[in-house]
């Protein structure tokens, strides 16, 4: 009978042990060279698009990219606020120093924290090496989540960071959000109070003046687009959407390098475009890109 000694199989336990670290650390490779090609991150694009979701769906890259006769890198995240997003404006300009005009997301909940991804933080596990992204992990995750994933590389991608990671390798940033909002149903929970409040908190709006502040010191081209939300979520809370939208034009006229593209009108009373009270559908993104387009086209941008 064949007779493993405790050489062989301490042997035997090392070797299966670097196997793994070394499988663990080139599929690691793998997947966070799809998620920079998703994002655009690494590249020499000229144009960045940078929000979360409602940005994400409300504006398509390949159709602006065969329009314009640029490359676009489009960082945007499910769920991030504006201390993630100024973090991502923070690793995207590392990356490249080719940038000349932004896209920045806004809206009427753009200084409003609440009802944003408590674990948004999670999507920025992929790319921990990068030193300002891991002081901000170290200070977000609990040190057990945040050292596993120092220790095993491959356990920083969830699935729909594995789905993005798939996309960027595929060139596909298609809005699969397919179908209509549900009007009457929206109608309903705006009655019952059930919808996301619009607040206004100065440290966000800090963070935005900060934001904006980076752009002109590397004179960048900033434009800050509201794409739009559907008029019945915005009547509900009017004055403090109206409150929003003027600190922002506000602050676009401080510096002589952002304009601010409010699309809320005549958009947000078309209701086929939206695939609910805040994210367009395919139908929607499609026209609101042809819009921004023209846009740029126009200003020369």
């Amino acid at each position: 009978m064949y007779k493993v000694t405790s050489k062989k199989f301490i042997a035997i336990l090392i070797g299966f042990i670097l196997a793994f670290f070394l499988i663990d650390y080139i599929v690691s490779i793998v997947l966070s060279k799809g998620l920079e090609k998703y994002y655009g991150l690494s590249s020499n694009s000229e144009l960045a698009i940078i929000g979360h979701s409602h940005l994400m769906l409300g504006l398509d890259k390949g159709n602006m990219e065969s329009s314009l006769g640029v490359e676009i890198s489009k960082y945007t995240r499910e769920g991030v606020n504006l201390a993630e997003r100024k973090i991502m404006i923070e690793q995207l300009l590392e990356t490249n120093k080719n940038i000349k005009t932004v896209i920045l997301g806004v809206d009427a909940w753009s200084f409003t924290d609440e009802g944003l991804s408590n674990n948004s933080y999670k999507l920025f596990f992929p790319f921990m090496d990068n030193e300002s992204i891991n002081r901000y992990l170290l200070t977000e995750s609990d040190q057990l989540e945040f050292f596993s994933k120092k220790i095993i590389r491959t356990s920083r991608f969830n699935e729909l960071l594995i789905g993005g990671a798939l996309r960027g390798y595929m060139g596909n940033w298609n809005n699969l959000k397919q179908g209509k909002i549900d009007v009457v149903k929206l109608q309903e929970q705006i009655k019952s109070g059930v919808y996301r409040k619009i607040d206004s908190k100065k440290k966000s709006i800090s963070i935005l003046e900060q934001m904006l502040t980076t752009f002109e010191k590397k004179e960048i081209e900033v434009i800050l687009l509201n794409v739009p939300t559907i008029d019945i979520m915005i009547k509900a809370q009017e004055n403090k959407a109206k409150q929003v939208y003027n600190k922002i034009s506000d602050l676009a006229n401080k510096y002589k390098n952002v304009r601010f593209l409010n699309m809320q009108e005549p958009w947000s009373h078309k209701y086929h475009l939206f695939y609910d009270a805040i994210h367009l559908n395919p139908m929607g993104q499609k026209e609101i890109t042809e819009e921004v387009i023209q846009y740029l086209n126009d200003t020369n941008k």
